[in-house]
């Protein structure tokens, strides 16, 4: 999808929106002020990036709506409403991140970028994979999914922490000819599933949930922390329902370095966004 110089303009103006609300989340709050700096820092690395990126070409459109979120998020925290949440701002700035992760690779775009700004558009785009890495790091993906009690295994089947292990293993071992994105991006697929599969099993009520965006939904739905916002469960619904497909698109087709390490941290990233807005006291 195409979209015209406006769209980008309105990204920009997004998040250095963003970025001022961060400061003042900054100035006022305990609890945030870790997550509030890293948005600063996500705000201003995103911002040097897509200043030098094309307007046309690129799909804005989910980045501007993640934005959005987070804005709408961080406006309610900076008026103190009583309704907000952690995990409600958390998400938002999760799928604002998400969003971004395309941006730390413009390999796809470098052609269409003035010759004297390349450098600096490559530069931002490394600095902004540095700030992405540090939220969305695996040691913190993994933590979680031990707390989850996920790391033991049935027979014949791998646990999802054996999984994870898998999937960043074939990443980060030299690259070697025959050793494709799918040996990582397949693995840390059945990570997925096999987590959302066993949130499945405790829900206290069982419904029926055959797609992937209805089994998300479902196990917000019954697991999620008290307040957790419709709309937050929505965007992470449709997020599993896209990088699913992302995720087996990898047996069909070679990832460069750089997509595969961007599909990775999709996953991370929605794996830390599911299991942070879960109450594990409402599971059975």
């Amino acid at each position: 999808m195409v979209f015209d110089r406006d769209s980008k303009d309105e990204l920009k103006e997004l998040i250095i929106e963003s970025k001022i609300k961060s400061e003042e989340i900054k100035r006022q709050s305990g609890d945030l002020l870790q997550w509030s700096q890293y948005m600063i820092d996500l705000a201003d690395a995103s911002e040097k990036v897509a200043i030098n990126l094309p307007s046309t070409g690129i799909d804005w459109k989910d980045k501007i709506d993640s934005w959005k979120y987070l804005n709408q998020q961080q406006y309610q925290v900076i008026l103190g409403m009583k309704n907000i949440t952690i995990q409600n701002v958390s998400s938002s700035g999760n799928n604002a991140t998400y969003a971004m992760a395309d941006f730390t690779n413009v390999s796809n775009f470098i052609n269409s970028i003035p010759y004297d700004i390349q450098g600096d558009t490559l530069a931002a785009a490394v600095r902004l994979g540095h700030v992405i890495d540090r939220f969305a790091e695996k040691e913190k993906v993994m933590l979680l999914l031990k707390q989850y009690g996920l790391i033991n295994s049935v027979p014949g089947r791998a646990s999802p922490v054996e999984l994870f292990n898998t999937a960043w293993a074939a990443f980060e071992q030299p690259i070697r000819e025959g050793s494709p994105a799918a040996t990582s991006l397949i693995p840390v697929r059945e990570c997925i599933n096999s987590t959302i599969s066993e949130l499945l099993r405790r829900r206290p009520r069982q419904e029926p949930a055959k797609s992937a965006q209805n089994k998300i939904m479902s196990i917000c739905k019954q697991l999620a922390v008290p307040g957790y916002s419709p709309q937050a469960i929505q965007y992470l619904a449709e997020r599993w329902n896209r990088l699913v497909d992302e995720l087996s698109d990898s047996k069909q087709r070679n990832y460069s370095r750089e997509e595969w390490r961007v599909c990775l941290l999709h996953a991370n990233l929605f794996l830390m966004d599911l299991l942070q807005c879960l109450d594990q006291s409402k599971m059975k």
